[in-house]
């Protein structure tokens, strides 16, 4: 049985994808709970941390994505990044800031939310067809 080149690189994004969320979900408490870290302050470095690895591996491995210009590839990507970096910080603050959530619980929300806006702006948006080219998808 042949598997679907979508499904294959649905699958990859999403084991890179639960690479980086441990990674920031690791940081992330690891600031909030033993060095007490403001956990605004928590989330920018975790995020930052983590979407580095998750770039080169989405890249390199996810897609397998070749530009031919690469500072293109690279400001979309930053450009998602803000966007994603935006909504990552509105939804702990609404959550903690506002409702008085648990930062640890609503850092979970947070990642859960931002995994389905992080897939769209990656696939269609960063590493998408638009006078690019792709190697080999597996």
């Amino acid at each position: 049985m042949k598997i679907h080149k979508s499904v294959i690189k649905y699958c990859k994004y999403c084991a890179v994808g639960v690479i980086g969320a441990v990674i920031d979900f690791s940081i992330y408490t690891l600031l909030v709970k033993y060095f007490l870290v403001n956990y605004l302050a928590a989330n920018i470095f975790s995020i930052s941390v983590a979407l580095i690895v998750v770039y080169y591996l989405q890249k390199n491995w996810t897609f397998q994505y070749v530009a031919r210009d690469k500072s293109k590839t690279f400001q979309r990507y930053l450009a998602s990044v803000a966007i994603t970096f935006i909504l990552n910080n509105a939804v702990l603050f609404f959550l903690v800031g506002i409702l008085g959530y648990d930062a640890i619980i609503s850092k979970i929300i947070q990642i859960i939310l931002s995994t389905f806006l992080g897939y769209a702006l990656t696939n269609f948006y960063v590493f998408n067809k638009r006078g690019e080219t792709r190697g080999n998808e597996y």
